[in-house]
């Protein structure tokens, strides 16, 4: 049998203990940003994903085009799934509890069973006022005075838009006298305490169902925005379908970059404020509670794929560096690269993925695939690595097993 040159034992261990680092280092990078503002997913990846098997990988990431983001029940229901879990993974006590409730759902009082926010006491209406509705055109439905009460209310639900607020201080425009002054007050307070306690799940139903007086921005106003963009992926679907020449190729990655700025325009408000309310709720937390480190995420087909990649890469990468299971490791190493392949081959007519690398076919991913599966049919764990002690121990076992 002719021996491996020694100079080709080194550079193909060399190749593995490289491979193996970088791997590791991958795994590694992306662990350690679990616990940052901007933790690593694969949701991007999977998104972009082309070729043969593009549908599956999109499918993977949850919601391959972002529409949840712009559905208010699905964005709602997620946030009180998340808002139950963070309260008893926290162990939250009953006014943390009520608090983040507050936060998320609104922070108004109760008339009865009927939300409602209202101002400090206000002794009487200005004179000439009996039906405030009917002075001001404000409906009793939104905005009312209760004498008995001597307090000024507004629904908790419904609320009291810039304009309304402004009808009901020209009720009393121009009149400096004390009772108009009181008035003038009650408005302004009752008004300002609405808005500071308009909960997450309102001010999304105000960005998602057309609301801007609710929310004073008008930025936040996503209605018009979502059906254009829901039928400009519709549109670049069909093209998609039928495209057969470079130049329709060339055309529908135009079409995609201009859909992909669309869609972060329209769901990064939304995903902001999905951030800023965990933000709020990490306020309420203890050091002890903040020792217990980070909510387990949903248990999606994509929080499954990020952890078996970051893992998958760190122990990959320490059996490859370590010389451990070597072939074993190599295999697998390649079934997972040649994963990554697939959800963005360079094939032909399929579009090129963002970046400077241009290939055809071949790519460094499908180059990496190859080193390995040689790797893995080499004793490269024999000829340095844990593999060599282990085969030595058992081979030592054995021969104390037969010795007389």
């Amino acid at each position: 049998m002719t021996r491996t040159p020694l100079i080709a034992v080194v550079l193909i261990v060399a190749l593995r203990l490289a491979i193996g680092w970088q791997l590791l280092y991958e795994g590694v990078w992306k662990l350690d940003t679990q616990d940052t503002a901007r933790p690593w997913t694969a949701a991007g990846y999977l998104k972009n994903a082309e070729g043969p098997l593009r549908d599956t990988f999109r499918n993977m990431s949850g919601g391959p085009d972002d529409l949840g983001w712009l559905d208010y029940d699905v964005v709602a229901k997620r946030w009180d799934a998340w808002a139950a879990g963070f309260k008893t993974h926290y162990g939250f006590s009953d006014k943390q509890a009520k608090s983040l409730d507050r936060t998320l759902n609104g922070g108004y009082g109760k008339l009865g069973d009927r939300p409602v926010y209202a101002s400090n006491e206000l002794a009487k209406l200005p004179d000439g006022i009996d039906d405030l509705s009917a002075a001001s055109r404000v409906s009793s439905k939104i905005a009312w005075y209760d004498a008995e009460k001597k307090l000024l209310y507004v629904d908790g639900k419904r609320h009291l838009t810039e304009a309304e607020r402004d009808k009901l201080l020209n009720v009393v425009d121009g009149r400096d006298d004390e009772d108009s002054k009181a008035f003038r007050k009650a408005v302004e307070q009752v008004y300002a305490r609405q808005k500071r306690g308009i909960g997450f799940k309102e001010k999304l139903a105000g960005a998602l169902k057309g609301n801007p007086d609710l929310l004073g921005n008008e930025d936040w106003q996503r209605v018009g925005q979502k059906k254009e963009y829901a039928a400009q992926l519709a549109r670049y679907e069909k093209l998609r379908d039928n495209a057969e020449t470079d130049f329709q190729w060339d055309h529908l990655g135009s079409d995609w970059k201009k859909i992909q700025t669309l869609r972060a325009e329209i769901t990064g408000p939304v995903k902001a404020l999905e951030k800023e309310l965990k933000e709020s709720a990490a306020k309420q937390l203890t050091l002890a509670q903040m020792s217990l480190g980070q909510p387990p995420g949903p248990n999606t087909v994509l929080a499954w794929s990020d952890l078996a990649t970051m893992w998958g890469l760190t122990i990959l990468g320490v059996l490859l560096i370590a010389g451990l299971f070597t072939r074993f490791a190599a295999v697998s190493a390649a079934f997972m690269l040649f994963s990554f392949y697939l959800a963005m081959p360079p094939f032909p007519g399929v579009p090129e993925p963002p970046g400077p690398e241009h290939s055809l076919i071949v790519n460094k991913n499908l180059i990496e695939v190859i080193a390995l599966l040689a790797i893995a049919a080499l004793p490269t764990g024999l000829w340095f690595g844990v593999d060599s002690w282990i085969r030595g121990w058992r081979s030592a076992k054995a021969n104390k097993a037969t010795t007389p």
